[in-house]
């Protein structure tokens, strides 16, 4: 037991260590702001971590588009970052922030807007020159195929961020990579243990909401019938409980865990003994051999404990587990 209890300490102690390592972000003011492009501005701090970077940008605080990812090297150091965004409509607000992505967790800067001005071509009238032949909206990299819009209930779409990104579709018998942007089925596995994912899910009315995934095993569900909530399941083998000396040294395994992160979205994931609303928050959740642990960087999640049915408010900086059977 005493054991035992060693290795749960230390598998808490590596969920804070990890929290406490993040990347930081900071979304500063765009700026070359014109009709059609803009480059978008922000501070990282890697925090001794190897780190990846992107913006989220589009006409809402929802997103849809982001740019290419961009590595920074382990440093302590605030580093300025910026990414050029073309193919913007005139006359348009748009939203944008700044991501950072290492294998200890995701960072995002806060929201904030700029205006594209009107479009010279044609002043007063809101009109539009024609995008150059092979471009695409929004500033997004041509490609040979864009996927179709989500479908609720039956269909979203995956793109991955940095590193490699696995797919295993409903019935296949083994995980393909995710070379680019596509569309799979509800039901599809996703591995991000070595990569980090985009998803972007359907919800009522034709709108669609986004999250950044990583560090994970997880199978995507989507009920048409749920409002869009989308729950991702945390797949993979379970960490095995040591219940002597030997076997705690040298079983290795950590437990099985995600790191996700939302813009005000219908999300969820689910472990073992327990499942995590969130309300637009970046968090953490790993199935333990104590049970499954939430721990929250931004926002807040709402855990309901399987077992006993309990639902607790798990805010900024806090964390909860919900215990497994003894």
């Amino acid at each position: 037991m005493v054991v035992v209890g060693l290795a749960i300490a230390a598998a808490a102690s590596w969920a804070v260590a990890a929290f406490a390592k993040a990347p930081s972000a900071v979304t500063r003011p765009a700026t070359g702001v014109t009709a059609r492009s803009a480059v978008l501005q922000g501070t990282v701090n890697p925090n001794d971590k190897a780190s990846n970077y992107s913006f989220e940008y589009g006409t809402s605080a929802t997103y849809g588009k982001f740019t290419t990812v961009a590595s920074l090297a382990k440093g302590k150091a605030d580093v300025a970052v910026s990414a050029a965004v073309t193919g913007l409509q005139p006359s348009t607000t748009y939203h944008f922030r700044v991501v950072a992505v290492s294998a200890d967790g995701i960072a995002h800067g806060a929201d904030l807007t700029f205006t594209t001005a009107a479009d010279p071509a044609a002043p007063g009238t809101g009109s539009s020159t024609p995008a150059a032949p092979g471009s695409t909206p929004s500033g997004s990299p041509p490609s040979a195929a864009t996927p179709p819009p989500p479908v609720l209930g039956k269909r979203v779409n995956v793109a991955p961020g940095t590193g490699t990104v696995l797919v295993r579709l409903p019935g296949a018998a083994k995980a393909v990579a995710l070379p680019s942007a596509g569309s799979i089925p509800v039901g599809s596995i996703v591995d991000t243990r070595q990569g980090v994912v985009a998803l972007t899910t359907a919800l009522p009315g034709g709108a669609t909401q986004n999250a950044t995934v990583h560090g994970g095993l997880f199978q995507v569900r989507q009920p048409a019938s749920g409002r869009g909530m989308t729950e991702l399941v945390l797949r993979g083998p379970k960490p095995t409980c040591a219940t002597t000396r030997a076997a705690a040294v040298a079983d290795r395994r950590p437990p099985r865990r995600l790191w996700a992160s939302d813009h005000n979205g219908r999300f969820r994931t689910r472990g073992s003994n327990a499942v995590a609303t969130v309300r637009g928050t970046s968090w953490y959740m790993a199935d333990r051999c104590d049970g499954t642990y939430t721990r929250v960087r931004h926002g807040s999640v709402k855990v309901r404990e399987l077992r006993s049915g309990r639902t607790v408010v798990v805010r900024a900086g806090q964390s909860h587990l919900a215990r497994a059977a003894r």
